[in-house]
């Protein structure tokens, strides 16, 4: 009962959250710390929300507070209670794990109990989609929404720029909304054709090279007075090889034109994913004005960058600090990262018959690692989608967020100074996924 009152709580405070922030949800401005909520009994405990799903991504259901670890910068805390929460479900996939089929309207506790729907933001990374790719992405997104349940609320995100929705259970209007979003894709201009990946290994090899001019002259003589012999670094041959493709032959002029186009490509990359990733933060900061667990659907053809010490694209710890403020607002992103071969589509290999081509691995890696990075301390989680459109994982996050747990759990006086704090959670259960975030913030005891 005392996390039904929770839950009701809750649902008043989002309806009047979304009414006060309607107008001004989604201006350019900073939203407020998300007060951690607290349950009210003898003593205060922290509301954790987890999803605990099988390997199918069904909710398992019958968990009981004792197979619940919750640790809080690896010291563990007491979970005091875990109840199970339904929310309403998709008519496409019902089934709970462990539990009988779900109906098709709310459960009788969430009819008594007034629960709300769940909360979700369609985002999409309209620089990474072409006009074409970014039609597909849309109609998928029209789907999902046309798979909400009723009180289920939906908003949408388009960045850097695009139509913006603060979220509503106006599922008409959300998905007209989402049908002006249009890819700004530009292809990679240039002399020389650069692929994002050349673009990296070349700057990687640029760096290497001038750091060794550098360091040479330090180099300490052996026991016998005699200085070590200079070993080369073990750098690709990627600046040999585009002079080859590019120049036909190897020259002075040729390898400083690639190198100058590939430090500006790269810093145009960078500029891009920086505002990216901003645009991100700046979603997840004003979800932090909704209470309870908020899940983001970001649709992106992959943000490129460096895997290459040196290398460029490199944005620091925006990624971290991305995944730091989703969780600490309560929001898991799942984030699909949909091949649309945009950058096979730019790569000069696909323009010229006797390229060699690169390896789609390192690419899909390379595109898809700051999507994990953020989306994985967030709660939520990274899905690729190789074909089709998505539709098969915006099925699994409809499934995996049909249901979760609100762990009641006591913190430690410590705990409380509204710092972020490192937050993990296991469950004693074989064959499962826990998806929690990964931060939490406990703010200061008030009284």
């Amino acid at each position: 009962m005392k996390g039904s009152r929770l839950r009701s709580v809750l649902w008043s405070a989002a309806i009047t959250a979304a009414s006060l922030l309607a107008a001004t949800f989604w201006m350019e401005t900073t939203a407020t710390a998300q007060q951690q909520p607290t349950f009210r009994s003898s003593v205060d405990l922290i509301a954790v929300d987890v999803q605990v799903i099988d390997k199918t991504g069904h909710p398992v259901a019958n968990l009981d507070p004792s197979q619940f670890e919750v640790s809080i910068d690896g010291q563990r805390r007491h979970v005091v209670s875990a109840e199970f929460i339904k929310s309403t479900t998709a008519a496409t996939d019902a089934r709970v794990a462990g539990d009988a089929p779900l109906a098709l309207t709310a459960a009788p506790e969430a009819d008594q109990y007034n629960t709300p729907g769940r909360v979700f933001m369609l985002a999409f990374d309209v620089d990474s989609f072409g006009v074409g790719d970014s039609r597909n992405v849309v109609e998928a997104a029209e789907r999902f929404i046309h798979e909400l349940q009723p009180n289920d609320m939906v908003g949408v995100y388009a960045f850097p720029l695009g139509p913006k929705l603060a979220p509503t259970t106006d599922h008409a209007l959300a998905s007209r909304r989402v049908d002006t979003v249009l890819g700004h894709r530009e292809p990679l201009h240039g002399q020389y054709n650069l692929t994002p990946i050349e673009i990296i290994d070349i700057v990687a090899e640029t760096s290497r090279i001038a750091s060794r001019v550098v360091v040479t002259p330090t180099r300490q003589p052996g026991p016998d007075g005699v200085l070590p012999p200079v070993v080369a670094p073990d750098d690709s041959d990627t600046l040999r090889r585009v002079e080859m493709r590019e120049c036909g032959t190897t020259d002075t002029e040729c390898a400083e034109g690639i190198q100058t186009e590939a430090a500006t490509s790269a810093f145009l990359l960078e500029s891009e994913l920086t505002e990216s990733l901003n645009g991100l933060r700046t979603l997840v900061q004003n979800l932090g004005e909704y209470p309870g667990r908020k899940t983001v659907v970001l649709f992106s053809a992959g943000m490129v960058v460096s895997d290459r010490p040196g290398g460029r694209p490199d944005v620091g710890d925006l990624p971290k600090l991305l995944g730091q403020e989703a969780a600490q607002a309560n929001t898991a992103i799942y984030a699909l990262h949909v091949d649309s071969a945009y950058w096979t589509a730019n790569a000069a290999e696909t323009r010229k018959a006797d390229r060699v081509p690169e390896s789609r691995n390192r690419e899909r890696a390379l595109l898809g690692r700051v999507l994990d990075q953020f989306s994985g301390a967030s709660g939520g989680a990274l899905f690729p989608v190789l074909m089709g459109t998505g539709d098969l994982q915006l099925r699994r996050v409809l499934t995996e967020t049909s249901a979760s747990y609100l762990l009641g759990v006591e913190p430690e006086a410590a705990d409380r100074d509204g710092r972020l704090r490192q937050l993990k959670i296991k469950v004693d259960k074989d064959k499962v996924t826990v998806r929690s975030r990964s931060w939490v913030v406990i703010p200061k005891k008030q009284g």
